[in-house]
């Protein structure tokens, strides 16, 4: 397509933008604008072929923009713009499998689309017709050079000379004067939407050049193939024998000590842990980030061995077996890890980045199922990053569909007689949360005196609030929510705020 038509369509969506967003919240008025520009994106890059990976991301967008309109939770707008990006990179350039190659082309293009405009297209775009006539139509740069840049160095100096001479003023007083009173009549605010609109669209729909990921993702293969080197070295040398040696004497050793780890794990986490009322802090702040480390380290053990041709060494059965025990034994390492979050949630409830610790691990353990795939079936390091990027897009587009804040309150509340209540931490929950976070004083001491009673430890320290705060902070959050929610228009409307409202009138 011609970009003086995608320069006229990035300008009506960057004022459609504007509309649309002007001083309003995010609600509907995203899925608006994106019912408009994801058709446009594939009418600008046509013609289109979708293949799974790029279905995938087509599919998160949809389902993440509804998210934002019935859950209308921050993570979802996140997610989703998130992936809007990602799209307009695996359209602009199509054949993307893998998604790590997709998003390091995403972030580089946000950029590089910003200046795209000024750049002839035949020096970004690779394929192109050769028989092509040259055409005398001005181009952006020469629109810069030619105009703008011009026009805004006279301006400069015209109003450098005005300061210096009030003679010279005088000249152009009335100009002055017309020039002054049309910037006043300018909403400031309206105009920084269009720009911020102009920014979005040339990342949506610019052409820019690639950075080069993808012309490797697109030669990259899932299986391994073996590769002959030479080596001119003035001694022998046995290579893959010796890696092989050191394979099975390095993994024969750590499935021993992870053994005896896991056996440990077993008798005193999964069924004989008891609470001794601590923060729990080193049991699983510090202590689930490094056995994570840990399982990462086994993971970059495993593919180092893995990595060449020792995967066509006639006699590495022994070390893969050992290898496949070993990242056995650390999916069984990230089970505990899981059993030590679960005991944390129990104690102290859900938050965020409990909820997170969660998904993570499920990615963690599928990118171990991955490594074991790969050493049996002689899978190249694309196919993990093929896969796992797959799993990463599923996971944030499922994410996307609970609002985590609400659950975290009936949680919480729920469970208030054998786990601590954050209620600095409850009190900043997202609006839908408001109908469960929102207790009469009653209820609060009643609360109060169970967790005096069941908590080991004081419940009065500094840094936790008191009941008094909390009913006061989350009176002035509900008298907000309803003067924005009686102000609001059709556009910033979702489901989540209208439930919201009417659950607190009730």
């Amino acid at each position: 397509m011609k970009k003086k038509t995608i320069i006229i369509i990035n300008a009506i969506m960057a004022l459609f933008f504007a509309i649309l967003f002007y001083k309003n919240y995010i609600g509907i008025n995203l899925f608006l604008f994106e019912l408009a520009a994801v058709p446009l994106m594939f009418y600008i890059n046509r013609p289109v072929k979708l293949n799974f990976f790029s279905g995938a991301i087509l599919g998160s967008v949809v389902i993440s923009v509804i998210m934002v309109v019935l859950l209308n939770t921050s993570w979802s707008i996140f997610i989703n713009i998130f992936m809007l990006f990602t799209l307009s990179a695996v359209l602009s350039y199509q054949g993307f499998r893998s998604y790590i190659h997709a998003f390091a082309e995403t972030f580089f293009r946000v950029f590089s689309s910003q200046v795209s405009i000024f750049i002839p297209w035949s020096n970004q775009i690779a394929v192109k017709n050769e028989n092509s006539k040259p055409t005398n139509r001005m181009s952006s740069s020469k629109v810069l050079y030619l105009i703008i840049i011009p026009v805004a160095i006279v301006i400069l100096f015209l109003i450098i000379y005005s300061q210096a001479s009030s003679v010279f003023y005088r000249q152009f007083e009335e100009v002055f004067n017309a020039i002054g009173e049309f910037i006043r009549s300018i909403n400031f605010l309206f105009v920084v939407m269009i720009i911020f609109g102009l920014v979005v669209g040339n990342a949506l729909f610019m052409k820019s050049w690639a950075v080069g990921l993808h012309s490797n993702d697109l030669k990259s293969t899932d299986s391994l193939f073996r590769t002959k080197k030479r080596h001119f070295t003035p001694f022998k040398t046995n290579g893959l024998k010796m890696q092989f040696l050191s394979g099975i004497v390095l993994l024969g050793s750590l499935n021993v000590l992870i053994l005896y780890f896991n056996i440990l794990d077993f008798i005193f986490l999964w069924f004989g842990f008891k609470w001794d009322g601590s923060f729990l802090k080193e049991f699983v702040h510090e202590g689930t980030w490094l056995l994570v480390f840990s399982v990462f380290l086994s993971a970059a053990i495993a593919l180092f061995f893995f990595k060449g041709n020792l995967n066509y060494f006639s006699k590495n059965k022994w070390l893969k077996r050992l290898t496949i025990a070993w990242i056995a034994q650390n999916i069984v390492m990230t089970i505990s890890v899981m059993l030590r979050n679960y005991w944390y949630i129990n104690y102290f409830g859900l938050a965020y980045k409990r909820i997170a610790v969660l998904f993570f691990l499920l990615l963690t353990m599928v990118g171990l199922i991955t490594i074991i795939i790969k050493i049996l079936n002689k899978k190249s390091s694309f196919y993990l990053w093929r896969v796992n990027g797959l799993a990463l897009v599923f996971v944030l587009a499922l994410t996307t569909c609970l609002n985590w804040d609400l659950h975290i309150a009936k949680f919480n509340f729920k469970h208030y007689d054998r786990a601590l209540i954050d209620y600095r931490f409850m009190a900043r929950l997202n609006n839908s949360a408001l109908p469960y976070t929102i207790k009469t004083p009653s209820e609060l001491q009643e609360i109060n005196a169970v967790q005096e009673k069941v908590m080991p430890f004081d419940i009065h320290q500094d840094y936790l609030w008191d009941i008094y705060v909390y009913e006061v902070e989350v009176f002035a959050k509900r008298e907000k929510f309803i003067k924005r929610y009686n102000h609001m228009n059709w556009l910033e409307w979702n489901l989540a705020d209208y439930q919201t409202f009417k659950r607190m009138q009730k």
